[in-house]
C-alpha cells in the first residue's frame, strides 16, 4: 500500500471507483462542490476535474470563469486526496471515467 494513499498497488490497476473507498478524497471534494456553489457554472466541471487532475486549464476555460479559477489555482480548498487518486489511478482508464463523472455530478448537484 502507498502511504499516502493507502492504495494496494497490486490491484489499483483493476479497481473501479466507488466512493465509500475514500472518505478523504470525498470530504475534500463535499468542501469543494459547497465552496463553489455560488460561482458560475462555465466551464466549472472542466476547470475543476482538469485541475485535479494535472494542474492545467484551457486559457477559454479561464476567462470564461475567472473567480473559480482563482479559488481553484490558490490553494483555497485542500485537493491531496483528490489529486493522489487521479495519480494513483492514472493508468486506469476505468476508474479515471468513473471518478470524474463522480466529480462532475458532485459539482453539478450544487447548483448556484
Amino acid at each position: 500500500m502507498t502511504e499516502a494513499t493507502g492504495i494496494n498497488n497490486n490491484i489499483k490497476n483493476h479497481e473501479q471507483f466507488s466512493a465509500v473507498n475514500f472518505p478523504n478524497a470525498m470530504d475534500e471534494l463535499s468542501t469543494l462542490s459547497q465552496g463553489v456553489s455560488q460561482i458560475s457554472i462555465y466551464y466549472k466541471v472542466e476547470i475543476i476535474v482538469s485541475y485535479l487532475k494535472n494542474h492545467c486549464l484551457k486559457t477559454d476555460w479561464i476567462h470564461a470563469n475567472l473567480p473559480l479559477t482563482r479559488m481553484i489555482t490558490s490553494g483555497f480548498f485542500k485537493t491531496s486526496h483528490l489529486e493522489s487518486l487521479f495519480e494513483s489511478f492514472r493508468n486506469n482508464k476505468v476508474f479515471l471515467k468513473d471518478f470524474e463523472d463522480y466529480i462532475a455530478k458532485q459539482i453539478l448537484m450544487r447548483k448556484n
